[in-house]
């Protein structure tokens, strides 16, 4: 069991500077952490039942938020904030609220990539020639591209859309695509055909199913 009693006499300004100092310091971590994550923890889910999102994801967040502080190293003690564990909290406080505006960003971010790679496809269909005549047609095809896409989770739905958008130019996807999807989804690069393999098996099972 570690041993904890050097940095459990430290005041938590001290015990701060220590870990900036050492971030790569356990012990002190751990007591960082005991002191202080369940206050960051109670911001977080405050900022989750606001902003109406998962309470997980504040979890997610306060642990990132003491992660970052440990990495910073630096800690300037604010000098209008007498208690020196509310100032610290404050700029834990901080943290936390840039990890959540950054989590909102990616969010929104995600989305419109999404809607525009979507509209983007239907848009092609649209200028089609042979549906110019036909828009019963075309709203058909829409209806079930639709209930396909939806067949499919968000990783699949992401490789497909990447595929989508450079399968027009390229016979694959380049290296560097397969390599930022595999980043963006959180998988090795090797898993990105494999999830694209399942996406299509979904595929043609969901236009089976359609014309059955």
């Amino acid at each position: 069991m570690i041993d904890q009693a050097p940095y459990k006499v430290l005041s938590d300004v001290d015990l701060f500077v220590a870990l900036c100092n050492e971030p790569g310091d356990d012990r002190c971590f751990t007591e960082f952490v005991k002191r202080f994550l369940p206050d960051v923890k109670q911001e977080c889910k405050r900022k989750c039942q606001i902003k109406k999102l998962d309470l997980h994801i504040g979890q997610e967040i306060a642990h990132k938020t003491l992660e970052n502080a440990r990495r910073s190293g630096t800690f300037k003690e604010r000098k209008d904030v007498k208690d020196p564990k509310k100032a610290i909290l404050v700029y834990l406080y901080q943290i936390a609220t840039n990890l959540f505006r950054d989590h909102h960003r990616k969010k929104v971010r995600d989305h419109h990539l999404q809607t525009v790679h979507r509209r983007t496809y239907f848009e092609d269909l649209i200028e089609t020639d042979q549906f110019e005549q036909n828009p019963e047609k075309l709203q058909n095809i829409k209806e079930n591209a639709e209930y396909i896409f939806s067949q499919l989770n968000k990783k699949e739905q992401a490789v497909v859309l990447k595929d989508l958008e450079y399968k027009k130019h390229y016979c694959y996807l380049p290296d560097e695509v397969t390599e930022e999807l595999s980043e963006d989804l959180g998988v090795q690069k090797a898993t990105i055909r494999k999830i694209r393999e399942r996406a299509i098996s979904k595929i043609k099972k969901a236009i089976n199913e359609i014309y059955q």
